[in-house]
């Protein structure tokens, strides 16, 4: 587990998004760059955000919907094996 934690308490201000919730992370855990960013320091498409259980894919805004105080986030990374 590259970040050490299974959870991470984020606080973030009115109005901000996922994609700031993501670079957030980011910031808190640098260790996942290399992991979660592409070669032009974008998500990588591999990296599944849920907000509140719903791929933030699928939602109307994407990766730029809005937070509300309460909203759960998870990040599934790319997971390989055999």
């Amino acid at each position: 587990m590259l970040a050490g934690k299974n959870s991470l308490p984020l606080e973030m201000e009115n109005g901000q998004s996922v994609l700031d919730a993501f670079f957030r992370v980011l910031e808190m855990v640098p260790a996942l760059k290399p992991h979660w960013l592409d070669h032009e320091g974008q998500p990588h498409v591999f990296v599944h955000v849920f907000l509140n259980g719903d791929d933030a894919a699928t939602l109307p805004d994407g990766l730029n919907t809005k937070l509300n105080d309460g909203d759960c986030l998870d990040f599934i990374p790319p997971v390989a094996g055999g």
